[in-house]
């Protein structure tokens, strides 16, 4: 144990060139398991009684996402990507969110990328509806990561309530985001640990369980699902039929609150 911990300890510094705290909540008295998914469905059926999929088209990337390329099998899901034409696109993929919503505490996702360039393995948080204002805050979306290259973790939060359209027609929206490579690391070959404390004054990012970024929360203050998803994209290096039968495979999700 002290090993591995010693091993996640540089592992994180080298990502992000910052020794910082490690969140343990599993061994912290005031952190309390709140909801736990494990994935240990029999089949799709099971799993959509709690979560729900994106049966559409969508537009701003190059894959529709239908609950078909959702597998569940041996305590694990898989968002599986595929070389298909439905819903006006070439590709296919998968995309699932919580039926419950949650505000504050520590979200954690145990997953790993799909093994292909051109995909982007995401675990985050976003008010619902999309276009619908929240009784508290902005309208918001937090991406915990955004798994675009093998060796990348991408964290951003986003203020979707202050669009605007900029001077050339485009429209834009306030965007805090930060990157961080991570040098002799695939995260496509292994499980590795996303994690989020989102508290009322601030939001923390963590990998394998190791502050990686803070940030002042000044407008994350409504409830939101927890959201799982695949797709493929344009700026992630290039797509190419290597992408079929790839998936992001999810190990759990958990969710603490602080007692405090």
């Amino acid at each position: 144990m002290r090993e591995s911990i010693c091993f996640i300890f540089l592992f994180v510094q080298v990502c992000t060139g910052n020794a910082q705290r490690i969140i343990d909540p599993e061994d912290n008295v005031n952190w309390q398991l709140v909801w736990l998914d494990e994935f240990n469905y029999s089949n799709r059926e099971e799993l959509l009684l709690e979560w729900e999929a994106q049966n559409a088209s969508s537009n701003h990337i190059l894959c529709s996402r239908w609950e078909d390329n959702i597998e569940v099998a041996d305590g694990k899901v898989r968002l599986v990507n595929k070389k298909e034409k439905r819903g006006g696109q070439e590709w296919t993929s998968g995309s699932m969110w919580t039926r419950r919503n949650f505000k504050y505490g520590y979200f954690e996702c145990k997953y790993k990328y799909a093994n292909a360039t051109g995909t982007n393995n995401s675990f985050w948080l976003m008010t619902r509806p999309a276009d619908s204002e929240p009784r508290e805050g902005k309208r918001f979306e937090i991406d915990v990561n955004e798994g675009h290259c093998f060796d990348e973790v991408n964290t951003n939060i986003h203020d979707w309530s202050d669009s605007y359209i900029d001077s050339e027609g485009n429209s834009k929206h306030p965007t805090s985001h930060k990157s961080y490579t991570c040098p002799h690391v695939d995260f496509s070959q292994e499980f590795h640990l996303f994690g989020l404390e989102w508290t009322e004054k601030e939001i923390i990012f963590y990998l394998d369980r190791k502050e990686i970024r803070r940030v002042k929360n000044d407008f994350c203050f409504s409830p939101a699902p927890v959201m799982l998803s695949l797709a493929i994209i344009n700026w992630a290096g290039e797509v190419t039929n290597e992408i079929d039968q790839t998936f992001m495979e999810i190990d759990y999700v958990k969710i603490y609150k602080n007692k405090n």
